[in-house]
């Protein structure tokens, strides 16, 4: 099978899951309908669909890990605080625990980057 992503993993679950859930087949039992399927899976992703089936949870942390990385807030421009202008904020510090609608606007205004987090 060429693409196997959290889609297909889902749908093969959710095909696969009653043998396990419902009809109460063994392990060894599952994995072979699984080695039959049209879409030729592989042994890795056979052992992945069975562990999805055996713990739903799996399928709840596949779609976290696959979540959009946190972006940073670095200032480029100095800038005075809104509240505190005697505050200023210099060059590479980091405001992202700004207000959403404030750092929008300071990345409009082209004094602060968002930027993706390693």
């Amino acid at each position: 099978m060429d693409t196997f992503n959290k889609n297909s993993l889902k749908s093969a679950v959710s095909k696969y899951g009653p043998l396990h859930s419902v009809d109460k087949k063994s392990e060894d039992d599952i994995k072979k309908e699984l080695e039959e399927d049209e879409r030729k899976f592989t042994d890795a992703q056979i052992a992945e669909i069975y562990n999805a089936i055996i713990d739903p949870s799996l399928l709840e942390s596949a779609d976290k890990t696959k979540v959009e990385k946190p972006f940073k807030h670095i200032v480029i421009a100095p800038f005075r605080d809104i509240n505190n202008f005697s505050l200023e904020h210099k060059v590479g510090k980091d405001v992202s625990s700004f207000d959403p609608i404030r750092l929008a606007e300071l990345v409009q205004n082209g004094l602060v980057e968002k930027v993706e987090q390693d």
